[in-house]
Order: structure tokens, then C-alpha cells, then sequence
């Protein structure tokens, strides 16, 4: 089912709460990548496996002990230009950037936002943490 607008998409995805399932997102020479039902059914319906790559390929590898989680949120601007942002969240002293991806273009909709949860290997939705 085509999605009208980035709003759709963001309202349907706040159905998405836990995760019954783990769908592996492997690539040659990295660590693992677990997505959930959320995670999956957006990178089936946005066409965007290619954030996944950049998820397991760049992310993925910062997971620490000290970072045991690392908040990720893509924004995409009028032009369909993008940034990816990681973050430790807010320790007390307001979030540590972790990393960074600028894109000159992202196929998903215009002056839009998504954001995501890396724990442990598993990439998820906010409401399925």
C-alpha cells in the first residue's frame, strides 16, 4: 500500500510496539544487524534497505559498552538532501554526536524525520523499545 505522505508513515509506525521478531540484515565483513518488525516494515515500504547498510556499516560498529545504546534519527530536507545523526542520547550534559552521514540524497519523502533505537545489535522503532 503506497503511502500518501511522511505522516502516514509516521502514524502507522507508532502501531508498532515490542517486537515479536528479529530479521537479520547481514553484509560481507561486518557485525550482524537485527532489525524488528518496524524496522523491517520501513525499510520494505521507504525502499530503504540503504539505510540498514549505512546502520550496520557505520553505527553499528560505534556500539559500546559506554554507549549501549545510540540514538539515530535521519531528517531529509526539501531537496531530499539528508543527515544521519547518532547520538548518546542526554547523559546530563546533553547529548555526545557519536557520528554523523550527510547525504546528498535520501528516497524517502521531503522535510521529513525518523528516528531510531541501536541496542545490542538491534535496530528498532522508539515505541518497540
Amino acid at each position: 500500500m503506497p503511502m500518501n505522505n511522511a505522516k502516514d508513515l509516521i502514524f502507522d509506525f507508532d502501531a508498532f510496539t515490542g517486537s515479536l521478531n528479529h530479521y537479520s540484515h547481514k553484509l560481507p565483513m561486518t557485525p550482524e544487524l537485527r532489525l524488528t518488525d518496524g524496522t523491517k516494515s520501513f525499510a520494505e515500504r521507504m525502499g530503504a534497505y540503504w539505510f540498514m547498510d549505512i546502520i550496520a556499516t557505520e553505527f553499528l560498529p560505534l556500539l559500546s559498552e559506554e554507549d549501549y545504546i545510540i540514538f539515530i534519527q535521519i531528517t531529509v530536507d526539501s531537496d531530499n538532501g539528508a543527515v544521519i545523526i547518532g547520538t548518546d542520547g542526554d547523559k546530563g550534559d546533553g547529548p555526545k554526536i557519536l557520528h554523523t552521514r550527510n547525504l546528498n540524497y535520501a528516497d524517502l519523502p521531503p522535510n521529513s524525520g525518523f528516528k531510531f533505537y541501536l541496542s545490542d545489535g538491534v535496530l528498532m522503532l522508539p515505541s518497540e523499545y
